[in-house]
């Protein structure tokens, strides 16, 4: 008896979680990137130690969950020693948002990111794990402008790069 009384209790709790309607979208975006390499002395002079760039987004959300591919390429830059650089980058992340009312959302996310650095040396590639936490606000129920910091540890330490930090600030359309 208690256990059927314990169960039904804790279906009751679950209830509500699933009294909305379920809702799955399309989400367009685009963000503003700055990405800080953390370099040592040897490889500062290869890349660049800030990047600036435009990323497009493309994904899905249902009721607050969702997976989101993301690419960025960034104009060709130079670093204080004359060397040009150029760093591309792709990748997909799992995105939960916590909404806080209707206006604010707590933003999540886990992924992966696959790194280009093109050199006038050699191309260097590595990829990590990529970790995401910001906040989005919701002009309407399609529309939201975003701001996100992710943190990336890269799997394998190219040219002693052990870590990347991203700002992020953009727009997210759903349909």
């Amino acid at each position: 008896m208690i256990k059927k009384f314990c169960c039904f209790f804790v279906s009751l709790l679950f209830l509500p979680c699933f009294a909305q309607k379920a809702q799955a979208h399309l989400v367009l975006g685009a963000d503003f990137y700055q990405t800080f390499v953390d370099t040592d002395r040897e490889t500062e002079r290869l890349v660049k130690d800030k990047y600036d760039n435009i990323a497009a987004v493309l994904g899905f959300d249902f009721n607050g969950v969702g997976v989101e591919g993301f690419y960025q390429t960034f104009n060709e830059a130079e670093n204080d020693y004359g060397v040009s650089s150029k760093l591309n980058v792709y990748g997909a992340d799992f995105v939960l948002r916590l909404p806080t009312n209707e206006y604010f959302d707590f933003v999540g996310s886990i992924g992966y990111a696959h790194y280009t650095f093109e050199t006038p040396v050699d191309d260097i590639d590595s990829e990590g794990l990529r970790l995401g936490l910001g906040l989005q606000f919701n002009l309407n129920k399609y529309i939201g402008l975003r701001a996100m910091y992710h943190y990336t540890a890269l799997t394998e330490e190219i040219d002693n790069i052990k870590t990347i930090n991203e700002f992020s600030a953009g727009i997210r359309i759903k349909f």
